[in-house]
């Protein structure tokens, strides 16, 4: 440790807890995802649409996926 030096956390599941959670993810994150300022990263790779092919990406992800991010449409 070095003097005059403070650290301090926040942990996300903190955030549910006061006002700062519910501004986040209500108003910051969905006003900054709608004009840009944040992207989600990486790139969604869709790999199906509805429940039946749940399954299957579950099956994808545990085989290997590198920096990737599947999504399944429901």
């Amino acid at each position: 440790r070095r003097a005059g030096i403070r650290a301090g956390f926040v942990w996300g599941s903190s955030l549910r807890d006061d006002e700062v959670g519910p501004a986040l993810w209500g108003e910051v994150i969905p006003r900054a995802l709608t004009d840009g300022s944040l992207r989600p990263m990486p790139e969604p790779l869709v790999v199906g649409e509805g429940l039946g092919d749940v399954q299957a990406a579950l099956d994808r992800q545990r085989a290997g996926v590198s920096a990737s991010k599947l999504v399944v449409r429901i």
